[in-house]
């Protein structure tokens, strides 16, 4: 081989791996573009499932063991008292400002 063959070949490689690289970039924002949309449809349908079987807040079990339940029912189901949480609840009126 003779120099002008060796710089065309040095020529062709650099060309051929800077392609790679190049697709390899692409392949890689076409992945993540893929993730992004499948994430965002799993989210809608995420949020469509749980808004749609959301209850009144008054009327789940937690807040009739809090109404009606005894103090005992309580602690063991949240292994809070009754002081706890209302000091809890104040603290997150308060956070939310």
């Amino acid at each position: 081989m003779d120099d002008d063959d060796m710089d065309a070949l040095v020529v062709v490689t650099d060309a051929f791996l800077q392609q790679g690289k190049e697709l390899r970039e692409v392949r890689r924002e076409i992945f993540d573009i893929l993730v992004e949309e499948t994430w965002r449809t799993a989210m809608r349908c995420r949020h469509y499932w749980t808004v749609q079987y959301l209850h009144s807040p008054s009327g789940t079990a937690w807040m009739m063991l809090y109404r009606y339940g005894s103090k005992l029912k309580f602690l063991n189901a949240t292994s809070l008292t009754r002081y706890i949480l209302l000091g809890l609840h104040a603290i997150s009126l308060d956070c939310r400002g």
